[in-house]
């Protein structure tokens, strides 16, 4: 941001590291989710400078060297701020909402695709089976256990063998993931927790991956703060007022155990899963306090 190069060094520092944490919250992928979160950084700072004015004002009136209209004032633009950030942080969770919605809808036919099309795999193989005999497929095993036997040409030395890319972008392994919205609203007292797709739906779309998924992603959605049920989940106080993002991360086998106890306690909602994963290299790493801490979960994996 053009404006954030002005400030100084301090104020700058504080701006990074809200911007940290809310891309670390959302991690958002491709321009939209981008350029959305770039908007609520933007105001949630704007909002925090807002908070700092009103308390140097309210402070210095409580020592007789303030007025209460430029009190007034700042209240005013506080309110504001808070109009736009709300704004920024509802237009993101709409988006982050529908995408998925979209993308499980496009999920659900890939997957009938992909019955539909084994399915007629399955018939040509037998087919094919019958007319030609095993006596068709001699050649091309042959071929490839003579591919397998051509030794594989080992680095020579002892930089060639460290340094090899390992880490570039397009040589990292695609991570394959399960994501879930988790929609939780209360009305007239009540907490409601909706799952976008349900954890039989999502178990189906894991059978189609090749190779399997290694992580879950739950994304939450407190719509009007976070109810006692999910207390656990923690939270600064104005998400746990007012509503906010959350998100797990997790391995799949740590998710089927989750889900496991969650159906036993049969009350339909969400429990906490050990403590987050950090984010995987592969999908762009992360190196907040929470992801550092953990990194050894999966270094301990390795």
């Amino acid at each position: 941001m053009s404006f954030v190069s002005k400030l100084p060094e301090e104020a700058r520092q504080r701006y990074d590291a809200i911007a940290a944490g809310w891309r670390a919250e959302f991690e958002p992928e491709g321009y939209q989710e981008t350029r959305l979160v770039d908007i609520l950084i933007q105001n949630d700072w704007l909002l925090q400078q807002s908070d700092q004015r009103l308390l140097e004002a309210e402070t210095a009136l409580c020592n007789g060297a303030g007025d209460e209209q430029e009190i007034e004032n700042k209240q005013r633009r506080k309110a504001a701020a808070e109009r736009s950030f709300y704004r920024a942080w509802n237009a993101l969770q709409g988006l982050r909402k529908e995408l998925m919605r979209y993308e499980w809808m496009l999920t659900k036919m890939e997957h009938k695709l992909f019955q539909s099309e084994q399915e007629n795999t399955k018939l040509r193989a037998e087919n094919n089976a019958l007319r030609k005999g095993q006596e068709s497929q001699e050649p091309q095993a042959k071929a490839r256990a003579a591919k397998k036997s051509t030794p594989a040409v080992q680095p020579e030395t002892k930089a060639q063998r460290l340094f090899q890319g390992q880490n570039a972008p397009k040589k990292q392994r695609k991570i394959q993931i399960l994501e879930q919205w988790v929609e939780v609203e209360v009305e007239d007292g009540v907490t409601k927790t909706t799952l976008l797709p349900s954890n039989e739906e999502l178990i189906e779309v894991g059978k189609t991956m090749d190779p399997p998924p290694e992580y879950v992603y739950r994304r939450f959605h407190f719509q009007n703060g976070v109810p006692e049920e999910y207390a656990w989940a923690g939270g600064t106080a104005e998400i746990r007022e007012r509503g906010g993002a959350g998100v797990q991360r997790m391995l799949v086998d740590t998710w089927l155990d989750v889900i496991e106890r969650e159906k036993e306690r049969g009350d339909g909602h969400i429990g906490p899963c050990g403590g987050n994963l950090p984010r995987p290299k592969e999908r762009g790493g992360c190196d907040c306090e929470v992801c550092t801490k953990n990194a050894a979960i999966l270094e301990g994996r390795a």
